[in-house]
């Protein structure tokens, strides 16, 4: 019967050396190797192709004689029986006893396995997780044996000997335990399950089956309790088997964070600081005020996580996330990058993974974007943080952060109960006298446990801060620069907070997440409605507004733990002047307005903590105090010709030379006007540009920009152009920016971009200037997003420029997430090959996230290959 090749069906002179397996050349071999090589390890050479089933059927047909004639010199008297005899018992002992013997994990450390047969008497079978890719590997190879007819039906079954079975629609490996006339009972030796198998369906194994060791083995726990099959247990080896081959093995104990009072540890060490004050100002009479306070040991912990987690790569978090649990321990990265331990409060899932967590040791919210989870031999150690519930009017001179105090028991009242407790009364003593009696528990995080509304961050002294609201010429509010992230985070809310149903009651005082196309989105509080219009208080700038009931969507953990950073401040020397001697349109008010809009950051000087009266000095260059600036401006109307500033002012011409020497702010006396029209700014911000993203499609051509990404994300940036026409105006306007760029004429003075604002940069590697995206600000300098290019680098912040109108030309570049990417795999080569042909044509699909594609590229395969 003529041979041919397994892969491209010509005539086949050549086979595998090691299984026989046809080929034409090596060419087809190589082709083949993917799917082979689960059959031969190491690719064997090839070798003319004979039939080797022939020569012994050729073999036992032939007489004894015939068969005399072809053994050795040394061997030229064996037996007529014998002789037939050879063929076959060779066959068998060339089967390997690695079957037999158990795939056990390497080392003596605790390993991950998956329980895959439990007995009665209590042993059970179990599978280290890490083989079980290679198993079914095995088990694949296995079925294509037997689709291909090379596993044939066993003709003579005897007991404690390998086989092969079909059963649950795929291919074990098993052991003979006993034969009947009709059925054999076999274990599978990769699961430990006994199964009962009709003769007429199990099948003769092949040399590679007996290669490979069993993947089960046998263990004996103390106890089966809690453990089921398919659940997944953390065990160590102790020893050799018994002779009934079962290891003994010791089960990991589960270490958890103990959510009870440190009660024994602040016996022996009261001492303890304040690190937090939740002020009851605006809550109700019957709240009682309420601390956060730390206990003074085990101050190492954080350097023992992150000394842990260097050592050795920690395990990622993958979801799901619980819902409704807030005891969900992680090691959650802060933003100076380091690991703290922490629960997990909340997490926004697209269009970027954002979690919101309580550090417990810290006691302070903060939001993530990196967890990990905690090591088992931090797990144990007691939270250092607990809340201290004030039942006596304590003297504020006595009670504020970083206040050094300690904390009394009442020793009988703690025989009585049980030696963990989630909440106790106690005594807190200063310098040993008592200041109060005080009620100590368990905290997780949510504020709301507390009876507070808001998780308020006090702004402190120094602190660099913004005018989110002005509220008159002698008032305003000022929030922390950290609340400028937040707007990203809300438009990332919006699709997890369930808008209200038509028919549902929206509750006065409840905390909402607004969803306006003229107003953005914000956080705000519910305080009345009227005619269908609700009032909405924006809790992070003081704003009210009022909006439909259709903008408004419900709160969310992530919306009601994350902290507020707001305070409503008098001005020194200014909240104190009369109103009637002060004009209602005065140019300090206007200044206050422009300094508001552009989200001027200020350093906050505190005059009086007690009334909350500040002073507010520029945070770079000279730090120039406002109400010096404002009080010249008190007192003299706005001009005329000026009118008041809109939220976002308009850049009206260029900047003249010597303008720039000045300050930006705020604006030139009445007398000349000009300099305040000229220095009028509008922003211009990436969310609202027009964009033209890849069609969908078959056959889509597409024009590579940046593939910087694509090893460890797996996209690339890239364009698409109908018309030639769009191309020439895209390569237009990039020439304008670059002009625009260079000019010295149009230099804005202490220009600072808003975070997601579109503003221009000038890239460092060719020193020309693009279009980019604020995305961070960071000392002085800013991380853009060259969103025509799909690159990112921190500019300084005197090389960038506000965006004009005349650059808002649409964006073409389109994040494209490439179809069968795989970390595991070497995409460098298709990264390499994209650089030096930019240009392809693909299908295209939906991408993943918002404004995102999916390609599918047609000679991917091929291009891995290379």
């Amino acid at each position: 019967m003529a041979k041919v090749c397994v892969i491209c069906g010509q005539s086949s002179g050549l086979m595998c050396q090691r299984c026989g397996e046809t080929y034409c050349t090596a060419v087809c071999q190589t082709k083949d190797w993917q799917r082979h090589k689960y059959f031969c390890i190491i690719m064997p050479p090839l070798v003319p192709y004979r039939d080797i089933r022939t020569p012994l059927a050729e073999k036992q047909a032939k007489t004894p004689v015939e068969a005399e004639d072809e053994t050795p010199v040394k061997a030229k008297t064996p037996t007529p029986d014998a002789t037939v005899a050879v063929p076959t018992q060779k066959k068998e002992e060339q089967l390997s006893t690695n079957w037999r013997q158990h795939n056990l994990p390497v080392g003596e450390e605790f390993f991950e396995c998956r329980v895959t047969s439990m007995e009665k008497e209590g042993p059970i079978w179990v599978l280290h997780v890490a083989n079980v890719e290679g198993m079914e590997r095995m088990q694949a190879g296995m079925q294509r044996l037997l689709q291909s007819g090379k596993l044939t039906l066993a003709k003579n079954i005897q007991p404690d000997s390998l086989v092969a079975i079909l059963a649950d629609s795929l291919v074990h490996r098993g052991q003979v335990i006993s034969v009947d006339t009709k059925e054999a009972k076999i274990r599978l030796i990769d699961f430990g399950t006994v199964v009962t198998i009709p003769l007429r369906d199990i099948y003769g194994p092949v040399s590679k089956m007996a290669e490979l060791k069993a993947y089960a083995f046998r263990v004996k726990l103390p106890t089966n309790t809690g453990v089921q099959v398919n659940k997944n247990l953390s065990i160590r080896l102790l020893g050799t088997r018994t002779h009934e081959g079962i290891y003994q093995v010791q089960l990991k104990p589960k270490m958890t964070i103990p959510l009870d009072l440190p009660l024994e540890m602040l016996q022996l060490n009261p001492e303890v600081k304040v690190i937090r004050i939740f002020d009851r100002k605006d809550q109700q009479d019957k709240v009682k005020q309420v601390a956060l306070l730390q206990i003074n040991v085990l101050d190492h912990i954080n350097k023992d996580l992150n000394d842990c987690l260097s050592g050795k790569p920690g395990q990622p978090f993958s979801g799901p996330f619980p819902e409704g649990k807030s005891t969900f321990y992680v090691a959650a990265r802060s933003s100076n990058g380091s690991f703290r331990r922490a629960f997990l409060l909340d997490y926004i899932e697209k269009p970027s993974p954002i979690f919101l967590v309580y550090e417990m040791d810290h006691g302070c919210v903060s939001i993530a974007t990196e967890l990990i989870r905690i090591p088992s031999e931090l797990l144990g150690l007691p939270l250092r943080v607990f809340a201290v519930q004030l039942d006596d009017d304590v003297p504020q001179s006595l009670l504020h952060k970083h206040t050094d105090l300690a904390v009394k028991f009442d020793t009988k009242s703690l025989q009585s109960k049980k030696t963990t407790l989630r909440s106790a009364n106690a005594s807190l003593l200063s310098k040993g006298k008592q200041i109060c009696v005080a009620r100590l528990n368990t905290f997780l995080g949510k504020v709301s446990d507390l009876g507070h509304k808001y998780w308020r961050e006090p702004i402190a002294d120094g602190a660099v801060v913004f005018i989110s609201h002005v509220e008159s010429y002698k008032e305003v509010f000022i929030s922390s620069k950290q609340i400028k992230q937040y707007l990203r985070i809300f438009k990332s809310l919006a699709s997890k907070c369930e808008p209200f149903e038509e028919s549902e009651e929206v509750p006065i005082g409840s905390i909402v997440l607004v969803v306006s196309t003229s107003l953005g989105h914000f956080r705000g509080e519910v305080s009345g409605v009227e005619g269908g219009i609700f009032k909405v208080h924006n809790v992070d700038t003081g704003a009210s507004h009022k909006v439909k009931s259709s903008e408004l969507r419900k709160s969310c953990r992530f919306l009601e733990n994350l902290p507020v950073s707001l305070m409503r401040v008098k001005l020194r020397n200014i909240w104190n002047i009369p109103e009637a001697a002060v004009p209602a349109n005065n140019s300090a008010s206007h200044m206050l307005q422009v300094l508001s809009a552009q989200e001027e950051e200020l350093s906050l000087e505190m005059a009086d903590e007690d009334t909350a009266t500040v002073d507010l000095l520029s945070s770079s260059g000279e730090q120039r105090s406002l109400v010096s600036r404002m009080l010249p401006l008190m007192f003299e109307p706005m001009p005329g010709n000026l009118k008041a500033a809109p939220a976002t002012p308009e850049i009206t011409h260029p900047f003249k030379p010597d303008d720039t020497a000045g300050p930006a702010l705020p604006p030139s006396p009445p007398k000349s006007p000009d300099p305040v029209e000229t220095q009028s700014l509008k922003r211009f911000y990436f969310e609202d540009m027009a964009r033209k993203i890849v069609p969908l499609g078959d056959d889509i051509g597409l024009v590579m920009l940046s593939a910087h990404e694509l090893q460890n994300a797996g996209y690339i940036t890239a364009l698409h152009f109908e018309l030639e026409s769009e191309a020439v105006s895209l390569q237009k306007t990039f020439g304008l920016v670059a002009s625009h760029g260079e000019c010295v004429h149009n230099v804005v003075a202490n220009y600072v971009p808003c975070v997601g604002e579109a503003c221009l940069a000038l890239f460092s590697e060719d020193q020309v200037w693009y279009r980019g995206v604020c995305q961070e600000i960071k000392d002085d300098k800013a991380l853009i997003f060259y969103y025509d290019f799909g690159n990112s680098e921190y500019v300084d912040i005197k090389k960038l420029k506000p965006m004009t109108s005349k650059l808002l030309h649409a964006i073409y570049a389109t994040k494209c997430y490439i179809e069968g990417f795989d970390k595991t795999q070497n995409f460098k080569v298709l990264e390499e090959y994209l650089t030096l042909n930019r240009t392809l044509s693909c299908t295209v699909m939906e991408g993943p996230e918002a404004d995102t594609r999916l390609i599918r590229i047609s000679k991917l395969k091929q291009i891995l290959k290379r």
